[in-house]
């Protein structure tokens, strides 16, 4: 583990940031935003600051989500950073395989 992993370790294991997880838990009343389903055991407090500097700033800048959704939002953004309009193309396929399915009831 380098430098940088002991820090970010130390954070999340500080009671600040502690009782900043359990504010934002209380807030969105225990829901995943994005897939608006329960938080589950090991869910993930999602940093959407991925700026180094502002690693440990305790703010709004924070996500409640479950373990697929947190790993669905960087792998989504790691291509969005470069080509925004993937969002348009994945909802055009969403869309596409929704009339594909349903058109066979």
């Amino acid at each position: 583990m380098n430098e940088a992993q002991k820090l970010k370790r130390n954070f999340r294991n500080s009671k600040a940031f502690k009782d900043h997880k359990k504010k934002k838990f209380k807030e969105c009343g225990g829901i995943d935003k994005i897939t608006l389903h329960k938080l589950r055991k090991g869910w993930n407090f999602h940093h959407e600051d991925l700026r180094e500097e502002n690693y440990e700033k305790l703010n709004d800048n924070f996500l409640c989500c479950n373990n697929l959704t947190h790993k669905f939002i960087h792998w989504l953004y790691s291509y969005f950073i470069k080509d925004p309009a993937i969002i348009d193309r994945i909802k055009a396929e969403m869309e596409r395989m929704k009339e594909i399915n349903e058109g066979g009831k």
